[in-house]
């Protein structure tokens, strides 16, 4: 469940607030309590995600638990976070879903339990959310819960890199280059590292120079 209004422009957004629109509150709460594209105020985030909530929109029960799991603006309450990502996530919202694999997967308010994690995982990543496709990728590298598949992570690995995830585009380009789950290529692995070492990933700069040496 993507909200259609995450392009718009942050004044065209105050303008439908302004209308009470529960999506555009929900989206312009997302980007002020993250700092996304315009001045952080947590304060405001939560009062907006707290309106459109009330006013029925799942998603920005995602934002509210995002507030109480971390403490912004208000103290920091984890089991209460947890408790609206589920109720986001049993409602169809992918970002909740992929935080409900987080809680599951860290076992810091809730028990540990990886194949319920994987199963929300797998969930978001049905919606297409980039992250969800890496956790797949990393569970399967490292045998959270299952076997270790090597080849299973790769492909979810490219997938998320695709969908433009900086981790995910080190992962594939490290299993490149290392030829893990994929046959090995130098010409891809650098392809790849290339896009993420460009938007600064420190880990991508760091092989892409070791790569580059190496060859020179």
């Amino acid at each position: 469940m993507t909200t259609r209004l995450g392009k718009r422009s942050n004044r065209e957004l105050e303008r439908k607030v302004k209308k009470n629109d529960p999506e555009a509150m929900h989206e312009l709460a997302r980007r002020l309590v993250q700092g996304e594209g315009i001045a952080e105020d947590q304060k405001r985030g939560f009062e907006l995600a707290k309106k459109s909530s009330e006013l029925g929109f799942i998603p920005a029960f995602t934002v509210l638990g995002y507030c109480y799991f971390y403490g912004k603006p208000i103290p920091k309450d984890e089991q209460r976070g947890v408790e609206l990502f589920r109720y986001a996530a049993e409602n169809g919202h992918d970002a909740a879903q992929y935080n409900m694999g987080i809680a599951y997967e860290r076992g810091s308010v809730i028990e540990c339990d990886y194949a319920k994690s994987y199963e929300w995982y797998q969930k978001a990543a049905e919606q297409d959310f980039a992250k969800a496709f890496y956790k797949l990728g990393v569970f399967n590298e490292l045998g959270y819960g299952r076997e270790i598949n090597l080849i299973e992570a790769a492909k979810f690995y490219e997938e998320s890199a695709k969908r433009g995830y900086v981790k995910a585009i080190h992962a594939i380009g490290n299993a490149y280059y290392l030829g893990t789950g994929v046959i090995k290529s130098i010409d891809k692995a650098v392809a790849w590292l290339t896009v993420s070492a460009d938007r600064g990933y420190r880990p991508s700069i760091s092989l892409l120079k070791r790569i580059n040496d190496k060859n020179s």
